[in-house]
């Protein structure tokens, strides 16, 4: 059984406002073991509606409409549909009720365009809207249905769990049929090398099915299966996550829900460690990460953004500082050590970051710029670097999510053998 959503909204395309009714749509069409194989986003024109329901009515079993069936001029659904689906538009007195007395329980006088929205196309099964004053409608075509909701969120949330989904059930014999999903998050490796490791799977697996998706500093691993049951479903999912785990292993932070920030968080409280932290270029970007959770391990930070601020806090005496500045290692690993004993934290991490075409950057990193990370407790530090350097969102995201990702690894006593930390020892 397969199905398609059509979101109808010139102020979507202009993204004046953001699509969260699909998303939700995919999720309840998921759990009902229906397959959603496209998606399509239309502006309020007659033309394009048409051809987009058409298109839609000849790939898909389903059709399901969000948005058009309000009572202005531009709110074309219901006539675009009843033109596909060659019946005319007729007035329902049912609706017209039921409107007129939403508008009566909250003390409003509806106005004469409110009564278009109690027309719908002919031999169409109404569906009333008790939250709101857009009916929605479902109509046929040669077997296939067409259901057409209102756009606002609140509204059709409350028909497709109401009405959509029990009829689609109905109408189908879809039984118990489930498709469900679970997402394993990566950080601190590249998608090309995760492919490597789980690629065949990507490529061979039918049920469950692998899917991948790249974000800053993050891959996330989508595993979906579908079965009669929730817990068929789940266990099809068990199965090949053991085999992901088996394959990358302390690479994988968390699942779901799992934040990289909470993950070490939790472990830093279990582990009893308080936390300190010295940013340069992500201005502070990881201690909001931990501050928005409520983290009590974190006691400390600073965002040390002038020269000036680094030296200080490094404890780089004035005369020394031009040479030492040069010195990423050295200086990151002081920036974090020093930070520690400033705060009195078991652990201190340190992200300096240099721009591309600093003074400071050798020749080959001049281009790129440069971030380089540092942990530093009481059994020693570990230092990494990355050819990555500036303040755009894009690498203040990565070098925050690295920096905490780096961290992690360090607290579990982790070494990724194609990236390891440069560490010292102190005993």
């Amino acid at each position: 059984m397969n199905a398609e959503i059509i979101m109808i909204g010139s102020e979507l395309l202009l993204g004046q406002i953001v699509d969260t009714n699909a998303a939700y749509l995919a999720r309840e069409l998921a759990g009902a073991g229906i397959n959603l194989f496209f998606k399509t986003t239309v502006g309020d024109n007659w033309r394009r509606m048409a051809e987009v329901i058409e298109n839609a009515l000849m790939r898909s079993d389903i059709v399901i409409t969000s948005g058009g069936i309000g009572p202005t001029e531009d709110d074309l659904t219901r006539e675009v549909v009843a033109d596909v689906v060659g019946q005319p538009l007729e007035f329902r007195q049912e609706l017209f009720d039921q409107i007129e007395g939403l508008f009566k329980r909250h003390g409003f006088t509806m106005s004469p365009n409110n009564r278009k929205q109690a027309f719908i196309p002919r031999d169409a099964i109404a569906i009333e809207n008790p939250v709101g004053t857009a009916p929605g409608f479902v109509a046929e075509k040669n077997g296939r249905v067409i259901i057409s909701l209102p756009g606002v969120p609140r509204e059709l949330k409350f028909l497709t769990e109401t009405f959509v989904i029990p009829f689609l059930r109905k109408r189908f014999s879809l039984g118990e049929v489930t498709i469900v999903s679970r997402v394993l998050k990566i950080c601190g490796m590249g998608e090309s090398r995760v492919d490597t490791q789980v690629g065949d799977l990507l490529r061979d697996s039918s049920n469950p099915t692998l899917g991948i998706l790249a974000e800053p500093a993050q891959i996330l691993l989508r595993i979906t299966a579908k079965a009669p049951s929730l817990s068929e479903a789940t266990d099809k999912i068990a199965v090949m996550e053991a085999d992901i785990r088996g394959r990358l292993g302390p690479l994988i932070f968390g699942a779901d829900d799992d934040t990289l920030e909470g993950t070490v968080n939790t472990m830093l409280t279990q582990k009893q460690k308080s936390l300190a932290l010295v940013e340069t270029l992500t201005g502070g970007g990881i201690a909001q990460r931990f501050t928005s959770i409520g983290s009590q391990a974190l006691i400390e930070a600073v965002v040390a953004h002038s020269e000036e601020a680094r030296r200080r806090l490094a404890g780089v005496e004035t005369r020394r500082w031009s040479d030492e500045k040069r010195n990423h290692r050295s200086l990151v690993v002081a920036l974090a050590r020093e930070m520690r004993g400033r705060s009195g934290s078991d652990i201190a991490v340190a992200a300096l970051g240099i721009l591309p075409g600093s003074e400071q950057l050798e020749t080959d990193e001049k281009e790129s710029g440069k971030t380089c990370i540092a942990v530093e407790s009481e059994t020693g530090s570990a230092y990494w670097q990355f050819l990555f350097g500036g303040i755009d969102s894009l690498n203040q995201t990565r070098a925050t999510v690295l920096a905490i990702e780096m961290l992690r690894r360090y607290l579990i006593g982790y070494v990724d053998p194609e990236f390891p930390p440069r560490t010292q020892s102190r005993h």
